[in-house]
């Protein structure tokens, strides 16, 4: 049995990426076929249904193809939808939480400073209960904090293009995070990065709110390094965090 059964929620979306994840670790390769929806309702122990749907998003991907009466085949890369952002680890691994770096460090100075300028007293008030240190009590709690801080922070900007296209990178965002929190002392060097950039916000100065998110950045830099130097073989692996 190539998969074990899932004991919660979101079904579809957890069978989906462990299908990914045996993809991407190579177990399942182009042309190879999927077990028939029954077989894989019964090793997760859920509905056909829910089967069927975990596929239509595999599909959606371009990591499958689904013909009624025939075999599901796993499609070659060149099919993937690489501007999906779960494909798109699958495709990279770290390589590609570097290049969300490179990202982060063109847009997210400039929308700090962009966000003094334009934001509501309203939206700043809103950010500060993102850095309550409550949010430290688990890394999802964190991760979420953390990115809905950024997140506010964009939307402060009042510009609807940029955000839709940081929204299009939040899933790669919050798994950047995922690793990142890991390195020692990330957190509370984060959370003192994020106290400078609001200060500067609420002060309503670009320069500051600008080199203070730069700083920030250049700290979650390290904490990538950090982390990467303390899991050399990360590379060799396929980084796909367990849905939570």
């Amino acid at each position: 049995m190539l998969f074990d059964a899932i004991k919660s929620e979101k079904f579809a979306e957890k069978i989906a990426q462990r299908i990914m994840q045996t993809i991407g670790s190579g177990e399942l390769k182009p042309g190879d076929a999927l077990p028939p929806e029954r077989e894989l309702a019964a090793s997760f122990q859920v509905s056909r249904a829910v089967v069927r749907e975990a596929l239509g998003m595999l599909a959606v991907r371009g990591l499958i193809r689904i013909h009624q009466g025939k075999p599901t085949l796993v499609n070659d890369v060149a099919h993937w939808n690489t501007l999906d952002p779960q494909v798109l680890l699958l495709l990279r691994k770290t390589g590609t939480f570097h290049e969300l770096m490179e990202l982060r460090f063109m847009v997210e100075p400039e929308a700090a400073a962009l966000a003094a300028q334009r934001a509501t007293d309203e939206e700043l008030l809103n950010l500060r209960p993102f850095l309550d240190p409550s949010h430290n009590v688990s890394m999802e709690r964190h991760v979420e904090a953390d990115t809905a801080f950024h997140h506010g922070i964009v939307r402060a900007t009042h510009n609807a293009v940029l955000l839709i296209v940081m929204s299009s990178v939040t899933d790669l965002l919050r798994e950047s995070r995922r690793l990142t929190f890991q390195a020692p002392g990330a957190i509370p060097r984060g959370a003192s990065w994020h106290q400078a950039i609001l200060a500067a916000l609420e002060k309503r100065n670009p320069d500051e709110a600008r080199q203070a998110m730069i700083g920030h950045l250049k700290q979650v830099q390290d904490a990538l390094f950090d982390f990467e130097e303390a899991h050399p073989s990360l590379d060799s692996q396929v980084w796909f965090p367990e849905l939570v």
